[in-house]
């Protein structure tokens, strides 16, 4: 380092000290990054002052208005501009308070930070004053300070956030992305906190509410819905050395969900993220969860205050332990033997294949899928004469004199020639001088989705299946404001599903393609994907259930093909736009020149070499 440090150019920047708004807005930035963010530390804060009730309203996902109203114990007329001073603060005094920390907030850091980045007004009233008091901010001053009516308790209302700070407020995402984002969080909250009632409302709409008697496997069906709450497996446990306990309930191994988002993790009523903690519970379900499924989960963690440090970001959404392994161990064996002792039968409509009317098809559709006379057949692998039984699922190998005659007219057409499939999940073939290894199941997913593309997005009434017997869905209740818009769109491409109350719909109809061995789970995440997505267009949508409906009808790696079935896959893959990859972007196709085969066989590349 040398005194020009800092310099522009030929020009020394000078150090100085930043304007009071400049600041607060830089700090403010680390600890609100979106509506949700605002709600978090508003709600933390009602339950820090002992609230049994907590009501959320929007408007505009948040970014015109966030109010927060609760009936905890309030706070006093003379500590009202305190709350509003950065690093004021009624749940510590000295760092060594830290240690013994029992509330969810502490830094003080909340309330300045959202009021220097938008217009607050907070009403509140403690049990003991005749009236309430009112104060509102406007980017961090004070514009008004008096008595006002109120009922025991406090409400806050945000408007215009970020209002004072364009650059943050263009990056934030559509209404709906950032209303979900707000009532995923409630969920969580709501799990975590069992006996607090929560109300989450839009406009005139209300998203999201719980019953907050205390609960938790209530507040799981409120959520998810009373099959799944029956599904749940109870988890109790302690270590008496640590003093630490486990306490919740997690998914018998049969209910099972497409990514992580459903287990929710909290620590003395903290939510937060921890990689170690999930992975040391999906550990316990050992080989019990299909590959790339996971469970659902509520899991909630007494950890002696000492043990714990929380002061580690701004969002204190992470925390460090002092005994990890001791965590790690408390999780995996407490659901280990959870799931080991309740075990439950996988006979869960979650994983039952729905039955269809095979007659209802039209001939037009049969005729056009045409892989339903072959390529969906559980039939044996193609077998040589040079090749055993014990060697299936290793590259089948064509006779050598029906080698010899494809090759040589194979090399002058250009067409490609069936070498035989390897592992039961890829084909080898070979391409003029190339050797192409193709992704059977990839392959066939662009296969299918150029064929759905060809119906321009719209199915007709008879290249749909009508189930013999309806399957039902309990959906969460942080779906109820997508689904009203979802529904024309699936009915489009062939799903046919009918509200059965707030959060049940009932599944009447599935796409042709779909017809046979589907099952609600599959159905399930195709709803997960389609309501946390963030699409600018319906078409996006759209396409989205088009790639569910391709993947499903698809062959399957280590599946064994016959010849025939082998060769006509590939024929319609060559003949296939955009053949190369599959819908989801992934390669279809790994291509092998003869110079790379060559360099690898130390040869020198002479073709008439022997």
């Amino acid at each position: 380092m040398n005194s020009r440090m800092g310099e522009r150019g030929n020009q020394i920047m000078r150090i100085r000290v930043l304007e009071k708004n400049t600041a607060e807005q830089i700090a403010a930035g680390e600890v609100i990054e979106n509506p949700a963010s605002v709600v978090k530390e508003l709600v933390e804060n009602a339950l820090d002052a002992g609230a049994t009730i907590i009501e959320v309203e929007l408007e505009n996902g948040g970014k015109s208005l966030i109010s927060v109203t609760d009936n905890g114990h309030g706070i006093s007329a003379p500590d009202l501009p305190l709350a509003f001073q950065r690093f004021a603060t009624s749940k510590l005094t000295l760092l060594e308070d830290l240690d013994h920390l029992s509330s969810l907030g502490f830094r003080g850091e909340a309330l300045p930070s959202i009021a220097a980045i938008a217009q607050v007004q907070v009403t509140s009233r403690t049990k003991d004053a005749i009236s309430g008091s009112l104060i509102a901010l406007k980017g961090g001053d004070v514009v008004e300070q008096g008595e006002a009516g109120a009922p025991y308790g406090t409400r806050v209302e945000v408007r215009s956030l970020f209002y004072n700070t364009p650059g943050r407020l263009k990056f934030l995402r559509a209404d709906a992305v950032e209303s979900a984002r707000i009532s995923a969080l409630l969920s969580e909250l709501s799990l975590a906190h069992p006996g607090t009632a929560f109300t989450l409302k839009s406009g005139r709409r209300t998203l999201f509410s719980s019953t907050g008697d205390g609960k938790l496997l209530h507040a799981i069906g409120s959520l998810y819905g009373t099959e799944t709450a029956e599904a749940m497996v109870k988890l109790k446990g302690s270590d008496k050395e640590s003093g630490c306990s486990l306490s919740g309930y997690t998914s018998a191994p049969h209910l099972t969900r497409s990514s992580r988002r459903w287990i929710t993790l909290a620590v003395n009523g903290r939510l937060i993220k921890n990689p170690v903690i999930v992975n040391a519970l999906e550990r316990a379900y050992s080989d019990l969860l299909p590959r790339q499924r996971h469970p659902l989960a509520a899991l909630f963690l007494s950890v002696p205050p000492e043990k714990i440090d929380v002061n580690v970001h701004p969002a204190k959404i992470e925390i460090r332990f002092q005994e990890p392994e001791t965590i790690k161990s408390l999780v995996y064996r407490t659901a280990r033997l959870a799931l080991q002792r309740e075990h439950k039968l996988p006979d869960w409509p979650d994983r039952r294949p729905l039955s269809v009317n095979e007659g209802v098809s039209s001939p037009a559709a049969a005729g056009r899928d045409w892989q339903e006379t072959r390529l969906f057949d559980q039939t044996a692998p193609y077998e040589s004469s040079t090749v055993r039984k014990r060697d299936l699922g290793k590259i089948v190998f064509q006779p050598q004199a029906e080698t010899a005659a494809a090759e040589g007219s194979d090399h002058q057409t250009g067409r490609l020639r069936l070498i035989g499939q390897y592992l039961q999940s890829y084909l080898v073939v070979q391409k003029d001088d190339r050797l192409l290894l193709i992704d059977q199941h990839a392959a066939h997913e662009r296969i299918n989705y150029h064929q759905l593309q060809l119906t321009e997005n719209s199915v007709k009434q008879e290249e749909r299946v009508q189930l013999t017997m309806p399957m039902t869905l309990n959906l969460p209740a942080t779906w109820r404001s997508e689904m009203p818009r979802l529904l024309p769109l699936l009915g489009e491409t062939g799903f046919g599903l009918e509200p059965l109350g707030e959060d049940s719909y009932v599944i009447r109809s599935v796409p042709f393609m779909m017809r046979r061995d589907i099952e609600s789970s599959q159905l399930y995440d195709l709803l997960e994907s389609l309501v946390t997505a963030d699409y600018d267009s319906e078409s996006d949508y759209r396409d989205t259930i088009l790639k569910t409906i391709a993947c499903h009808r698809s062959v399957k790696a280590k599946q064994a093909l016959t010849r025939e079935e082998m060769e006509q896959l590939l024929e319609l893959w060559e003949n296939t736009p955009s053949s190369e990859y599959c819908p989801h972007g992934r390669p279809t196709v790994i291509s092998f020149d003869r110079a790379q085969l060559e360099k690898g066989f130390h040869r020198r590349g002479a073709t008439s070499e022997s």
